[in-house]
């Protein structure tokens, strides 16, 4: 699992930005002619008319890259190493010699953490020698090689306890490492939880709605990658549910109104019909 994790991180293409993010070389032109932010910032909310964008800048333009002379999807950053925008980029990792991104989050936290449940056992299983070479009682040059691997796979364990319980929780407030170092932007101002779905839905963002594949390092991630649901946008379907329901209870506690009505002068009209009747038999 540890090997199939980690070659899934490395040569999982970190995706590509769809078509029509990219402007056309004339209006790239264009835009790179525009002198003032005002017209630029005109001219680029009139190109994602159409795109599903709600990240800005920190001015509040629509995100543009310069260099890949496109319109940024939400989450999507430039990357300098690999010389092109990514999909959701959490970081460029040397070890895997690739970016982190959408399409190979699962894997790299998966190659976590198996690499430290790796780390653990071999330093679990080498750390009865080491204590006999500690008490002298371990000889021969092959106690040296025993020595160095306990203190590389503790060493190891010890960094991958912090890198991976990090990036739990970055799973579990659904953001990423850029991310939390500089929050999104949306319309309203900069909002850290923007992309906040609650614990359990931040988590089956990365990992997926099946359970049972969540250990295996097969992308099961939602989305394409492109668009992501905000908390705005949960909020607004709790209140539009919240108003749809208080609309039924309203009606349906009217028509109990009206039933208890009728009920009553059902009631009070059969007891003035008994009355009546019984005063002409006297």
């Amino acid at each position: 699992m540890f090997a199939w994790s980690y070659w899934q991180t490395i040569f999982t293409e970190p995706g590509t930005i769809p078509k029509q993010f990219y402007l056309s070389p004339a209006d790239a032109e264009h835009l790179e002619k525009e002198l003032g932010e005002d017209n630029q910032r005109q001219m680029l909310e009139r190109l994602a008319k159409n795109l599903p964008v709600s990240c800005r800048t920190m001015n509040g333009m629509v995100r543009y890259c310069e260099k890949c002379h496109l319109i940024k999807p939400d989450r999507a950053h430039h990357c300098s190493v690999c010389g092109r925008c990514i999909l959701k980029m959490d970081h460029h990792c040397p070890w895997v010699n690739n970016c982190v991104s959408f399409t190979n989050y699962k894997y790299f936290i998966l190659f976590l953490a198996y690499s430290l449940i790796y780390c653990l056992f071999v330093a679990a299983t080498t750390l009865q020698f080491f204590i006999k070479f500690w008490t002298n009682d371990l000889e021969g040059w092959g106690r040296f090689h025993i020595l160095f691997l306990f203190f590389v796979a503790f060493m190891f364990a010890i960094s991958l306890v912090s890198l991976f319980g990090y990036h739990c929780f970055l799973v579990m407030v659904n953001r990423s490492t850029l991310e939390a170092f500089r929050p999104p932007i949306f319309r309203t101002g900069p909002d850290k939880h923007g992309f906040s779905l609650g614990h359990q839905a931040n988590v089956a963002e990365v990992f997926g709605d099946n359970r049972r594949l969540w250990l295996l390092p097969v992308f099961t991630s939602l989305g394409d990658g492109v668009t992501y649901p905000t908390r705005t946008q949960l909020a607004s379907s709790y209140n539009s549910m919240g108003s749809t329901e208080q609309a039924r209870r309203k009606t349906r506690s009217t028509r109990e109104s009206k039933t208890l009505l009728l009920d009553e002068w059902l009631v009070a009209a059969v007891l003035l019909h008994g009355e009546h009747a019984c005063s002409c038999c006297v």
